[in-house]
């Protein structure tokens, strides 16, 4: 068989039931991954989370939220599970897929030094993942001088310009957060969110993959929700005219809607960043209504009226 046995498990789509969104985590050395992975893993709620790092040592879970410890996995009494990446990230991601139990996402740490964009294109090729996002981390503090750095500048531009979406970490360490923020917005086109200690929504990172009703200002207090409904079919053109012109300031969006131009489909919204996904997901069933949620950094919504 020789490398055949390294290659993604592909099977046809009548095989494959709802993916699994999956979601790569970036950013350079030092700039505050693991801390960020530490919050979603003792704060994780109702979902069935399993996070791939490349060591398990850097981790500071609660040893109250351990349940089982064996070799390349720690299961969490949460129902979530940590896995090292050992030799190969292809071959842990399908060895994760075989596993029986139900997961709800599948996060992966990046190294310091790699391209979170080229492994978050591994869902391309397996179908029983769903690309969620590539979330880059940036330390205020150094991620200038690291940029001009001849050693690894092109490092850290490449990881910038993969990012759906920027988290701008230990902004209480920046000796001047405003210019850090203005540089960053020249250097990536993705949204920037500033955080202290990786201290972000879970929503922001996980693309809203619990949908449902939500309720503005239930997430953090810098961050609003929205939720919007529709009995009848919905133009296409108008809601991602919206999502474009809007997608500064909303960070995420999911939705199941029946579009007017197919309105006997289901389509599926997904949006992270500026990178908006729309996929059919079969037939429309019954009278069920349209619904978008959205999670964004401020009420820029006022116009899209609620039916």
């Amino acid at each position: 068989m020789g490398n055949d046995a390294r290659r993604p498990h592909l099977r046809s789509p009548e095989d494959v039931t709802t993916p699994i969104p999956f979601t790569v985590i970036g950013g350079f050395l030092g700039a505050g991954k693991t801390t960020l992975l530490n919050r979603l893993l003792t704060g994780a709620t109702g979902r069935k989370l399993a996070v791939l790092i490349n060591d398990f040592g850097a981790l500071d879970i609660d040893g109250e939220l351990v349940a089982a410890h064996g070799g390349d996995t720690i299961a969490l009494s949460n129902g979530c599970l940590c896995c090292t990446i050992g030799d190969s990230l292809v071959e842990t991601l399908l060895t994760l897929l075989e596993r029986p139990e139900q997961l709800d996402h599948i996060v992966v740490e990046a190294s310091g030094v790699a391209d979170p964009g080229r492994i978050a294109d591994l869902a391309m090729l397996e179908p029983r993942l769903a690309r969620d996002g590539v979330i880059v981390v940036v330390d205020s503090g150094d991620v200038q001088q690291r940029a001009v750095d001849r050693r690894v500048g092109d490092t850290v531009m490449r990881q910038l310009k993969a990012a759906d979406l920027l988290v701008l970490n230990k902004i209480d360490l920046a000796r001047d957060p405003t210019a850090v923020r203005t540089w960053l917005a020249g250097q990536a086109t993705a949204p920037i969110v500033e955080a202290q200690y990786g201290d972000v929504p879970a929503a922001l990172l996980f693309g809203l993959d619990q949908l449902g009703t939500t309720h503005p200002g239930g997430e953090a207090e810098n961050f609003r929700s929205w939720s919007y409904r529709w009995s009848g079919p919905v133009d296409r053109a108008a809601l991602l005219a919206m999502l474009t012109e809007t997608s500064t300031d909303v960070l995420r969006a999911k939705g199941i809607v029946r579009f007017s131009d197919s309105a006997d489909r289901r389509s599926i919204i997904h949006m992270v960043g500026r990178r908006i996904d729309v996929s059919e997901d079969g037939p429309w069933r019954g009278d069920a209504e349209s619904r978008l949620v959205l999670l964004g950094a401020r009420s820029v919504l006022h116009f899209l009226e609620r039916e």
